[in-house]
């Protein structure tokens, strides 16, 4: 169920009231700046919601979004526009455990090009995202629109670390990080390089599976924070490549002037997440 214009301003206020709370008293974290990775459609983007929330959904690459109101949502979620990239989305009363309402958004490109893509609108007991962000994923080798400099840095870091491969063409390692690798599952995971270039911070990570068979990641939300042990939360573009057994990642995101520290948080749509702190970069 879609608001009326004149609700626009209650919205606002909402919005405002909610952004300073960091818990309810339902004791669910508070959670701002997790990006939820879109254009899978095996692995619909995941947003947790509450009835004592409305969530702040803004979209990195996706002009004027909107979501037409359907009658599955009628008497349950109220969704709004609210500015130029961002949905504001608040559930009447919390969905049931288990229950996954699918929300299609629509809009387009800077560039004119319509988009559609769905999100999935889900209860935690323990978790709320009180504002959060939307990236679709470019998978390689998709090309790049001309005058894409960041992308372009992006495919080529992605390119350059190709496993099995030569030594990186493109690559800043990270001080302390090198053989550092985290296991999730069948799953281990380490980060590549780190590249800073006109302000811009190029994270490139690697996922293997131990086994053939093993069940593959599916990433659905990703967490990179400015600052240790925890920060700000930012918008990051996500670029991402699958050969055989490894699956490689290269998140982007503006980095703010003075951090000297990151982390990165992966997550699935399911128990397994994975969670690098302390990634050093040059202030």
């Amino acid at each position: 169920m879609r608001p009326r214009p004149w609700t626009a301003l209650p919205w606002l206020l909402l919005v405002t009231t909610t952004a300073a709370i960091p818990a309810r008293a339902t004791g669910r974290e508070s959670r701002r700046g997790t990006v939820l990775v879109a254009g899978r459609p095996e692995a619909p983007p995941v947003l947790y919601v509450d009835a004592g929330t409305v969530t702040r959904v803004r979209f990195v690459d996706l002009v004027e979004p909107r979501a037409p109101p359907g009658p599955e949502w009628q008497g349950r979620v109220e969704v709004a526009p609210f500015g130029e990239r961002s949905l504001v989305v608040s559930p009447v009363k919390d969905l049931p455990e288990g229950e996954r309402l699918l929300l299609p958004v629509t809009g387009h490109t800077e560039a004119g090009e319509p988009v559609t893509l769905t999100l999935a609108l889900v209860t935690r007991k323990e978790v709320v995202d009180a504002e959060a962000w939307v990236s679709r994923a470019r998978v390689h080798p998709e090309p790049v629109a001309d005058g894409d400099e960041v992308d372009a840095v992006a495919r080529k870091l992605l390119a350059s670390h190709a496993p099995g491969g030569d030594n990186p063409r493109l690559s800043l390692r990270i001080p302390g990080t090198e053989g550092a690798t985290l296991q999730a599952g069948n799953l281990r995971a380490w980060v590549e390089s780190a590249l800073q270039v006109e302000g811009h911070l190029f994270v490139t990570l690697t996922l293997q599976a131990d086994r053939r068979h093993a069940r593959p990641w599916r990433l659905v939300r990703v967490r990179l924070e400015a600052g240790c042990p925890q920060g700000e939360g930012l918008p990051v573009r996500i670029t991402s490549g699958a050969f055989g057994r490894y699956q490689v990642h290269t998140f982007t995101t503006p980095l703010p002037e003075g951090a000297g520290c990151v982390g990165l948080t992966l997550e699935e749509d399911g128990p397994r997440t994975l969670r690098l702190e302390g990634l050093k970069v040059s202030p």
